[in-house]
């Protein structure tokens, strides 16, 4: 048994005999998590059964369950942005937390975020991404430039790149209709300029300030004025992007974290010594700030046996497992990178065993940030992806595109009830 790994778990094995079942997406770091199922079973006397399904479906999932009054799930997971609209299906878990000792500030700021619905703890952050830049190393090393460490030293290395070569600086993701992934990367511009997309009680919109329109522009300048963004950028989604740089037609993406793994995998045209990782840029004169994104795992409201949910929750949050669980290489169908502990993060086993990444990614979730959480959120979104598409094409004036956001934005607020008038 891994060193401390008992230290929350409750004596006597008090819930032996149980079945938790959890409801949640394929990933290789759950199909590990099922490889030490009988350690699970040896310290507490739980067995845990995960019943997979497509990652789209998950949230339509839990909120069928939820109106049908099913008790079948004790466990779910989900994507932190859902959490406001699943909240009233979900047990808060600061009674336990406070009880058992466990620490919720053991995670990234982001991910302690992530978990959290209006003051309430509703999770524990079991996945999570980090956004990270990915490089090449050789073509970087060709024009003679280091991997930019802020957003004007992006266009700068980009243009180097370019310059040097028939090859795309930075591949980039404009397009809309796939999952609001144009925000990703936006979001990092807006707040690394002090620009935020609402002011904190919802009550108005803050996206068309002019720092707002400002860090918008230079978004958007990398394909339209500086030219240095991948020619397809402007329809891409982030698989595209990634492509574009596996395939070698890019030097550069900021994408999440896990996508080394593309990169450097059988379907890459690179090999391993020709892709180097960074921290997200930031802007020169600020702090860090980058989007990041969890999945934390939550107790059904409708579970019949919660205690022993929590049980479980208390043994798959461990750092001990998590570590392991990177560290273990040894099955190409569990292995996987994720782990979502500040000290994992920063463990030397988990880095010696995966590159140095973890240490890396560890700076970029410096200042991290997640999606507003609010009901809302998925109709303002999916607005906003919309606008940032169509202003990627030039059409038209960054400020008047951003207005029109904002008057369509702030009908959903009154609507919501947010604000009057």
């Amino acid at each position: 048994m891994p060193k401390g790994a008992s230290a929350q778990i409750r004596p006597g094995k008090p819930f032996a005999g149980s079945t938790i079942n959890v409801l949640l997406p394929h990933a290789s770091q759950f199909r590990a998590h099922e490889k030490r199922f009988a350690e699970l079973e040896e310290m507490t006397g739980i067995k845990a059964v995960y019943n997979y399904i497509p990652y789209a479906q998950v949230r339509d999932k839990i909120a069928a369950e939820a109106v049908a009054g099913s008790s079948t799930y004790d466990v779910v997971c989900y994507q932190d942005d859902w959490g406001p609209s699943l909240s009233l299906y979900l047990q808060p878990i600061d009674d336990w937390l406070a009880r058992d000792g466990v620490d919720i500030n053991s995670y990234p700021q982001a991910y302690k975020l992530g978990s959290e619905i209006d003051g309430k703890v509703f999770g524990l952050p079991i996945r999570g991404h980090p956004q990270m830049l990915f490089y090449r190393k050789d073509l970087l090393a060709q024009a003679g430039v280091a991997p930019p460490t802020t957003w004007d030293e992006l266009v700068i290395t980009a243009k180097a790149v370019q310059s040097k070569s028939d090859i795309s600086g930075v591949a980039m993701y404009y397009g809309k209709g796939n999952g609001q992934q144009n925000l990703f990367l936006w979001l990092n511009y807006l707040w690394g300029k002090g620009g935020d997309l609402f002011t904190p009680d919802f009550t108005e919109t803050r996206f068309t300030e002019p720092a707002a329109v400002e860090a918008t522009q230079m978004y958007l300048d990398l394909l339209l004025k500086h030219k240095v963004a991948a020619p397809g950028s402007v329809q891409f989604a982030e698989d595209d992007a990634v492509n574009s740089v596996a395939q070698g037609k890019s030097a550069m993406v900021m994408v999440w974290w896990w996508v080394y793994s593309v990169l450097t995998g059988d379907k890459s045209t690179l090999k391993a010594d020709q892709v180097g990782f960074a921290p997200m840029p930031k802007f020169a004169d600020s702090k860090p700030v980058s989007y990041a994104l969890s999945l934390p795992f939550a107790i059904s409201g409708l579970s019949k046996q919660k205690d022993a949910a929590w049980e479980f929750m208390k043994w798959v949050s461990r750092p001990e497992l998590e570590q392991a669980c990177a560290i273990d290489k040894s099955d190409p169908d569990t292995s996987d990178i994720v782990v979502t502990h500040t000290a994992s993060f920063l463990d030397q086993k988990v880095n010696d065993a995966n590159f140095g990444l973890h240490r890396v990614a560890a700076k970029s979730l410096e200042g991290s940030r997640i999606m507003p959480q609010l009901k809302e959120w998925p109709q303002i979104g999916t607005t906003l992806e919309n606008t940032i598409s169509d202003l990627a094409t030039g059409a038209k004036p960054v400020k008047d595109g951003l207005d029109e956001a904002a008057r369509d934005i702030d009908r959903i607020l009154r609507r919501a009830g947010y604000r009057k008038g």
